[in-house]
């Protein structure tokens, strides 16, 4: 009888792998073609894709990401250059979703968007749920030539509302920037870090709503749409408003779920667009 004696190596220091972050985007250039609104350029990194499905209403860009949601120590950039007389509505593939951060490290995502002349451009992705312990800073920059077309929304949800999950801590920074020929036309700032749910709960923010939505159209005649737009916001399940000025047009929501608003989004966004939303959208 024998036996084989196994001696282990000697234990050595385990070195701690850095938490993997992501640096990624997409940076495209949309072109008039024969065929109507094309993409000239496109670079795409980290796990993010603009993908291009069939569409009856002209140029549909929805903006996948891969690795299913953000965390904090990501940074995310993406840009979009629609070109003179190009046409075309960018959205995502579904809501984003920005899980807890570990530390202190903020997820990060800068927007730049630019229409040039006689241009056309709608940015509607389908929202962002922040969860619990997220930390968000976001900028959207956008440049618009004066006779350009611009509609861009945003849902934000804190907290995943269909768990039952609130806000208990976290941090949003998201900051708005609108120039229109150079000048500065709309800009608008949150800043909210702590215990959000507990601010949300206060009358002069949320007054216990958990879900806030805008949406901005700068285009010729935008007073012009103010009354089809208040029209069709009647008998709406949650909070909201229009108002207009200087050819532009603002719609803000407020919800206690993402649904109620995300269905104002369906019915005024293709007012402002004129044309319906994105097929991606599920309402």
């Amino acid at each position: 009888m024998c036996a084989d004696i196994l001696r282990s190596e000697p234990t050595r220091p385990v070195t701690p792998i850095a938490r993997v972050r992501v640096e990624g985007g997409v940076r495209a250039s949309l072109v008039p073609g024969a065929r109507g609104t094309g993409i000239g350029t496109l670079y795409e990194s980290g796990g993010y894709r603009l993908m291009r499905p069939r569409s009856d209403h002209g140029f549909e860009g929805v903006i996948v990401n891969t690795g299913g949601g953000m965390v904090g120590g990501d940074r995310v950039q993406v840009s979009v250059s629609a070109e003179a007389g190009t046409q075309a509505v960018i959205t995502s593939q579904s809501a984003e979703r920005v899980y807890r951060a570990l530390d202190s490290n903020d997820t990060q995502v800068d927007m730049r968007l630019t229409v040039a002349e006689g241009a056309s451009l709608a940015w509607l992705p389908q929202g962002t749920i922040l969860f619990d312990r997220a930390r968000l800073t976001r900028q959207l920059h956008v440049d618009l030539a004066p006779d350009a077309r611009f509609v861009a929304g945003e849902m934000l949800v804190f907290g995943r509302t269909a768990s039952g999950e609130t806000m208990t801590a976290g941090a949003l920074r998201d900051h708005w920037r609108i120039t229109r020929g150079e000048q500065l036309i709309y800009a608008d700032s949150i800043r909210i870090d702590g215990d959000i749910d507990a601010h949300l709960m206060r009358p002069g923010i949320a007054g216990g709503d958990c879900v806030a939505g805008v949406l901005v159209a700068v285009l010729p005649g935008a007073a012009d749409l103010l009354g089809p737009v208040r029209i069709s916001l009647e008998n709406s399940a949650c909070r909201v408003a229009a108002s207009t000025w200087d050819d532009m047009l603002i719609v803000r929501g407020m919800a206690d779920r993402l649904e109620p608003l995300a269905q104002v989004f369906a019915r005024v966004a293709p007012l402002l667009m004129g044309r319906p939303l994105p097929r991606v959208w599920s309402v």
